[in-house]
């Protein structure tokens, strides 16, 4: 789905995550083990969010009266401000704590969850979280590349759905007659991709790329 940026706090924990003199190794499976424990799901209606039954939420970051925040298994995506967060960023935002070792802090106290926060981790397992990090920042770009290209191609229907003849003598625009029939389709793969998880956003692939390259095609002539 922009989906657009990385919200501050997910950064920083990338950030972190990549110096470990900094932050030190036991914090990275630490946020494994959270994660491990808890779900987004679970964490946000643990502090206050009202889930809809097609995942959607008010956002906490901004202002708005309809839902524009998806919900999923593993984090928080805002399609109004850009908010993109795991269960860890998620809470250091929504509570303005500095690191996000505090938000692990908070939530292994606010779920019970009574992990070692002293616990050391090899370093095999330090490696296999760094992996699992730089995949995850790979798919969340690709992700939020995606969700800017649907909803360019969007926007471009409902601006050339606004070139209507303004007669019935007029001899209609291309445009015109193109976006009325494909700006029903685009937002349906607005709506498809919001509503997907991970594998069925990647099955999308094929069609995006067949988007973009229209998308593409406009910007070069």
């Amino acid at each position: 789905m922009n989906f657009a940026h990385f919200a501050h706090a997910e950064l920083q924990n990338v950030q972190n995550a990549q110096n470990p003199q900094k932050f030190g190794k036991e914090n990275f499976t630490l946020f494994d083990d959270i994660k491990s424990a808890l779900d987004m799901p679970t964490v946000a209606r643990g502090y206050g969010l009202k889930i809809n039954r097609s995942g959607m939420a008010i956002c906490p970051f901004h202002a708005e009266k309809t839902p524009s925040a998806k919900i999923y298994p593993d984090g928080f995506h805002c399609f109004g401000c850009g908010v993109h967060a795991d269960v860890i960023g998620f809470t250091q935002r929504l509570f303005g704590l500095p690191r996000p070792i505090d938000a692990a802090k908070k939530l292994n106290e606010d779920f019970y969850l009574h992990l070692d926060l002293g616990g050391h981790k090899s370093v095999n397992e330090v490696s296999e979280y760094r992996r699992r990090q730089r995949e995850r920042q790979e798919y969340e770009r690709w992700e939020n590349k995606v969700w800017n290209t649907l909803r360019g191609y969007l926007q471009t229907m409902y601006d050339w759905r606004e070139i209507a003849p303004r007669s019935p003598d007029d001899e209609p625009d291309p445009r015109f007659a193109y976006a009325l029939g494909q700006a029903g389709y685009a937002e349906y793969l607005c709506e498809v991709f919001i509503a997907a998880d991970e594998n069925g956003r990647k099955a999308m692939r094929a069609e995006v790329e067949r988007v973009a390259g229209f998308l593409g095609g406009l910007t070069a002539d």
